[in-house]
C-alpha cells in the first residue's frame, strides 16, 4: 500500500515535471499545478489537504476525493479515476490557462497534464481499443464478382454511429494515379454502373469519385510526398484504404457494432486521436466548430472542405457530431508517416 510520504514525493515530482515540460520556474509551476489539477490555492495547501485526508481514513478518503484521487493513477485499480480525468481535464487545462502569462494552446496543456500524471499514451492521444473491440467487415457491393473490392464496418462513438469504408488497394505504391487506374479497371471489368450496393441508390462510380476526392484532400495535394502517404489497413491479408464518417441513422447495419471509448474535448484546435485496432492504426479527427464558441477558423469554409470529400459519401450524415450539446466536425482517415513522427516526438 502506498504511504503518505510516497504520495507527497509523487506530488513534488509532478510539479517538477510540469515545470520542466513547460520550462516554467518551479514556484510558478507548483502554483499552477496545485490550482489546475488539485483545485487548491497553492502548493502548500495541497500538501496540507493531502495529509489531513490521509490521516482521517487512509487511502479510501483519497480515492473518493474530487481531485486528490488523481495522485493514485498508476498506484491502484485506477480505470474509474482515469475515466473521471478524461471528463475533468478540460477544466484543469482551462484553470491553468487562465493564470498563465504566456500563450500555450489548450490542447498542448491537456497533453502535458496527461503526461505528468503518468499517462503517456493519453498525452499523445493514443487510444488502444483492446481485444474485445472487433470490427465486423462486410461487402459493400455484395453483388460483385469480387465482393471484397469495397467493404464496410460500423461502430459507435459518443452515441453516434460511424461507418468505415475500406477500398481494396493491391498496389505497393500509393499514388493518386494508381488509385484512379485501379478504380478504372474495376469499373471496366464490371461493365459500368453496378447493382447490389447495400445502400440503395449508391453506385461504384459515386464511390470512385468520393475516394479520389478524399485521397486528394488528405494528401494535401502532395501525393509524391511520402510523409503524407496513407498506410493501408489489412483485412484478411489484403490491403485497403479506410476512411470513415458519421453515418445516417437509418443506414446503421444489423451487424456487430463495437463502441470506441474516446473522449472528444470541448476545446478549440485540432484533436487527432491515434486509434489502434487489432495491431493496426487509424486516425480519428475532431474539431469544435460550434458557433456558440470562439473558434480560430472560419468554420463554414473549413467544414465545406470536408463536406466536399470524406463527408460527401452517400451514407454520410449531414449532421455534425454532438457531444454534450457541442458540435464537432469528425471523421476517420488512414495513419501516415507524419502521424508516426508526431507520436514519437
Amino acid at each position: 500500500m502506498i504511504s503518505l510520504p510516497q504520495l507527497k514525493n509523487k506530488l513534488n515530482n509532478q510539479a517538477k515535471n510540469f515545470a520542466l515540460l513547460l520550462e516554467f520556474p518551479d514556484l510558478y509551476a507548483e502554483r499552477l499545478w496545485s490550482i489546475g489539477v488539485y483545485n487548491c490555492s497553492d502548493f502548500s495547501q495541497t500538501h496540507i489537504r493531502l495529509k489531513e485526508i490521509f490521516d482521517d481514513n487512509n487511502l479510501d478518503s483519497i480515492l473518493k476525493h474530487d481531485s486528490l484521487k488523481y495522485l493514485l493513477i498508476n498506484e491502484y485499480d485506477d480505470q474509474e479515476i482515469i475515466e473521471s480525468l478524461h471528463k475533468e481535464i478540460e477544466s484543469m487545462a482551462n484553470r491553468i490557462e487562465s493564470l498563465m502569462l504566456v500563450d500555450i494552446e489548450t490542447l498542448e496543456l491537456v497533453s502535458v497534464i496527461y503526461q505528468v500524471l503518468g499517462l503517456p499514451e493519453d498525452a499523445k492521444f493514443i487510444v488502444n481499443t483492446g481485444a474485445d473491440f472487433r470490427l465486423e467487415w462486410r461487402p459493400y457491393f455484395d453483388a460483385f464478382d469480387d465482393p471484397l473490392i469495397v467493404q464496410y464496418a460500423d461502430m459507435k462513438l459518443h452515441g453516434c454511429y460511424y461507418r468505415l469504408i475500406a477500398s481494396k488497394f493491391p498496389f505497393e505504391k500509393l499514388s493518386l494515379d494508381n488509385i484512379k487506374k485501379y478504380m478504372y479497371i474495376n469499373h471496366v471489368n464490371h461493365d459500368g454502373e453496378f447493382e447490389g450496393c447495400i445502400s440503395e441508390g449508391n453506385t461504384f462510380s459515386k464511390h470512385e469519385h468520393w475516394l479520389v476526392l478524399t485521397f486528394e484532400l488528405f494528401s494535401s495535394g502532395k501525393v509524391n510526398n511520402a510523409q503524407f502517404n496513407p498506410t493501408t489497413f489489412k483485412i484478411e491479408g489484403m490491403r485497403y484504404l479506410v476512411y470513415g464518417f458519421p453515418l445516417i441513422p437509418s443506414f446503421v447495419s444489423d451487424w456487430h457494432k463495437p463502441e470506441l471509448c474516446l473522449q472528444v474535448k470541448n476545446l478549440d484546435g485540432d484533436q487527432k486521436f491515434i486509434v489502434r485496432i487489432e495491431q493496426q492504426t487509424l486516425v480519428f479527427y475532431a474539431r469544435r466548430v460550434d458557433t456558440n464558441f470562439f473558434n480560430t477558423i472560419d468554420y463554414k469554409k473549413y467544414i465545406s472542405l470536408y463536406q466536399a470529400s470524406v463527408l460527401s459519401h452517400f451514407d454520410a450524415d449531414n449532421n455534425l457530431l454532438k457531444v454534450n450539446g457541442i458540435k464537432y466536425l469528425s471523421f476517420f482517415r488512414p495513419f501516415c508517416t507524419e502521424d508516426r513522427e508526431e507520436i514519437q516526438a
